[in-house]
């Protein structure tokens, strides 16, 4: 039985109005000027490579100068070119005095090698941006750090007060997890810095054509080395929505601790009044709604990122859509979310205060000193911590049983002859001294520890870590630069004559 197929001219409505349109868009918005620099970059290649003649380049290059971005911008789909590089091409041709020369753009490259390209450019400078915004944020914390070394604080354990620490200790906490971050997402730049340009379909041409001239034109590290490798390979973008999903978690844990610290009972941070809100009914609210947000556009993020990963997982391993035009708007809006996040959270902790008396008479309640009054009593005692351990938890349920909230010499001595039968060698001087929390943090000198000296160590180490971060930033932001410099120049020297 013959099954007669309905002829239906390309594209039909439906794909226009579901895919094309949509994609369309999205390249104008992302890609735009990726796909004008390739098409510089390939043409003066091709011409050094005499593949095309020096009057071709500068005919096709002059051609590209004409092009009204704007109006391209402006432009919405119509059907008549199947999307944006067709829209260029066919632009280009317009542009060209000898419309056959135009056709010359496309030797020994596809739309295949040109979309990785592109999309490359493109992410490579949003994680540039978010990777200055962590760097910028891990600042605020080390900046903080330097003005609480001695600024007590209760540290919590499953959401209850453990012991006590030093702010400066909490904010490097912070800033140290801040620094893996940004050494996960150089590591992603690193990686994805590689020009797939010349892979072509995806087994490279008969072309004599140079890679690495393209590479280098654009701002590449080098091109990437296998051809079927850069055209089906897509963890240039996988790894670098595994880095911000960590960044992302972490800043999510962070601006959680924040909140609790900005709630009445707890009332131990004061947000600037440019990131509070009042309420419209309650006169006397003072909501910490950028921290709100900040824990919301992460969440956003994150989510956004893990959906790109599971609509990539278990795809085909070469040229396919899933992993194209429909997927990587999601993965700029992943990346830009987690910048709006961390700024946000750098700039509304810049103008905080921390209410210093407060968060230090935490540190001195709820018995979270009497881990190091059990550490005395074996140093001074010559007893097991098992031995010792039991003498302080006699003693606070000893002080809890009277309604007291703290110990004093004498509980701590009745437990002692509980347990031990005798009292502590300990004087009540010693004993009052051992719990204090100011002993308590001054004690803990070891390496990673609360001690003053030794967060002050610790603060320095991680500003140096940060002067080595700039400076591979810097470095990288000047790299760009002066690819885009020398390709610019190389254009206007050919069209100058």
């Amino acid at each position: 039985m013959s099954v007669e197929l309905k002829k239906e001219k390309f594209p039909a409505p439906s794909y226009t109005e579901n895919v094309l349109a949509d994609c369309f868009e999205d390249a104008k918005s992302f890609f735009l000027e990726a796909l004008i620099d390739v098409d510089n970059a390939h043409a003066i290649m091709l011409a050094e490579q005499e593949i095309i003649s020096d009057a071709e380049l500068k005919m096709l290059l002059a051609a590209i100068s004409k092009l009204d971005l704007d109006a391209i911008r402006a432009a919405k789909y119509d059907g008549s070119y199947e999307d944006l590089f067709f829209l260029l091409q066919r632009e280009i041709k317009a542009n060209c005095e000898d419309k056959e020369v135009a056709g010359k753009l496309h030797t020994a490259r596809s739309r295949n090698d040109i979309d990785v390209t592109i999309y490359r450019l493109h992410l490579r400078k949003v994680a540039l941006k978010l990777l200055n915004e962590t760097m910028a944020l891990r600042d605020v914390m080390l900046d903080l750090a330097s003005q609480h070394h001695e600024t007590l604080i209760p540290a919590y354990t499953h959401t209850q007060p453990a012991q006590p620490s030093t702010l400066a200790h909490f904010l490097l906490a912070i800033a140290e997890n801040l620094g893996r971050d940004i050494r996960r997402l150089q590591s992603a730049f690193e990686n994805m810095n590689y020009s797939p340009l010349g892979a072509c379909a995806i087994t490279t041409t008969g072309f004599p054509i140079s890679r690495e001239r393209t590479a280098d034109l654009l701002g590449f590290s080098a091109p990437t080395v296998n051809s079927y490798a850069s055209i089906a390979s897509i963890d240039y973008f996988t790894e670098l929505l595994g880095a911000v999903s960590a960044l992302l978690v972490n800043v999510g844990k962070f601006a959680q601790e924040f909140l609790l610290m900005a709630m009445q009972e707890f009332d131990v941070i004061i947000l600037s009044d440019g990131y509070v809100q009042g309420s419209s009914i309650m006169p006397q609210k003072r909501n910490p709604v950028a921290i709100e947000h900040v824990r919301a556009i992460a969440s956003k993020g994150l989510g956004q990122a893990l959906g790109v990963l599971t609509a990539v997982h278990n795809t085909p391993f070469g040229d396919i859509n899933d992993s194209e035009d429909d997927i990587q708007p999601l993965v700029s809006s992943a990346v830009r979310d987690a910048t709006r996040a961390v700024s946000l959270l750098a700039n509304s902790l810049k103008a905080a205060t921390f209410k210093t008396d407060t968060l230090r008479q935490r540190a001195e309640a709820n018995f979270i000193t009497v881990t190091e009054l059990a550490d005395t009593i074996v140093r001074r005692e010559d007893l097991s911590f098992h031995v010792s351990h039991k003498i302080v938890g006699t003693a606070v349920k000893a002080a809890l049983a009277v309604d007291k909230h703290e110990l004093s010499p004498e509980i701590v001595q009745n437990a002692a002859r509980e347990v031990l039968g005798r009292d502590l060698s300990m004087s009540s001087d010693e004993i009052t001294a051992a719990l204090s929390a100011e002993n308590f943090v001054n004690i803990r000198t070891i390496y990673g520890g609360t001690a003053p000296e030794e967060t002050r160590r610790a603060l320095s180490v991680e500003k140096e870590k940060g002067s080595a971060d700039q400076k591979w930033f810097e470095a990288k932001e000047q790299h760009l630069a002066a690819a885009a410099s020398t390709l610019k120049a190389k254009i206007a020297s050919v069209i100058d004559g």
